[in-house]
């Protein structure tokens, strides 16, 4: 049994505030690797029943998910503004792809699903829903490569709500695309400023006169799914031992990825080529 999902709204969101614009950023010679440069695919999933109560005022009416989420990631935008811009591969630079700050926003989707969540098991698998149907279709102006991020916030019948991300390799990789979303959830609960503020650096990599070959093709390979159940009780054990072994902290999000679960997905070949990963 299939359930419709209904997209409501496709924009850009663009930065609230203004941000540093004609700024060109050059990559890591690890982020030029061409074979490097695909779209990562996410889905992250909230439970209605476990949103924090009191965060609005008396009087106040709550903001629908999709809402809120748009307005923390347009404050986000701000802090990591070079999700703003565009890739681009100028001429003059012999083709290397950069990062242009232009300030011209990610794109933005809102949707709705005439279900819960339970009733599609909060997207464990196999899924109910499509993933296709709770990530953003890209924009028809800009080519998905080019655009550093999108975003599909999808409202339940619930009160809940998936978040389905979809980047570029090039920009962030797994645990600064986490940052990311983290920062976007501080906002939507109503912090200042992220906990984290991001740093550009990519200088500090070795930059080496010759650019490594392309990896191979992988079109042979017979990619496997897997998923993984991770108990709270699990992730503040893993937390513990790294704090132990480390003499640093680390946060749920670094240790399991989710508080409750975690499935992913291989990238299928590269250029073009997707990563997928629920949570819950």
């Amino acid at each position: 049994m299939g359930f419709a999902v209904t997209r409501t709204s496709k924009s850009l969101v663009a930065p609230s505030s203004p941000t540093p614009a004609g700024e060109t950023l050059r990559l890591s010679c690890l982020d030029r690797v061409p074979g490097l440069r695909h779209l990562v695919l996410s889905l992250h999933a909230f439970d209605g029943a476990k949103r924090v109560d009191g965060a609005v005022g008396e009087g106040e009416a709550a903001a629908s998910p999709a809402s809120a989420v748009r307005e923390a990631l347009g404050k986000a935008l701000v802090d990591y503004y070079p999700f703003a811009g565009r890739f681009l591969e100028p001429e003059e630079e012999g083709g290397e792809v950069r990062v242009a700050c232009t300030g011209e926003g990610a794109w933005f989707v809102e949707a709705t699903a005439a279900c819960s969540l339970e009733d599609v098991k909060h997207l464990d698998h196999p899924m109910v829903i499509p993933k296709e149907e709770l990530l953003p279709e890209p924009s028809p102006d800009v080519p998905a490569l080019d655009m550093p991020l999108m975003m599909q916030v999808t409202e339940f019948t619930c009160g809940g709500f998936v978040v389905g991300l979809i980047s570029v390799h090039t920009i962030a990789d797994g645990l600064g695309a986490g940052q990311f979303i983290n920062a976007v959830g501080d906002y939507a609960r109503g912090l200042p400023k992220p906990r984290v503020s991001p740093v550009w650096a990519r200088d500090l990599i070795p930059d080496p006169p010759r650019m490594p070959a392309p990896p191979p093709k992988l079109e042979l390979l017979d990619l496997r799914e897997s998923t993984v159940d991770l108990t709270p009780d699990h992730i503040a054990k893993a937390k513990s031992d790294f704090f132990v072994s480390m003499g640093q902290r680390c946060s749920a999000f670094t240790s399991a990825s989710s508080p409750t679960r975690a499935t992913s997905c291989s990238p299928a070949p590269p250029r073009g080529s997707t990563e997928t990963a629920s949570t819950r």
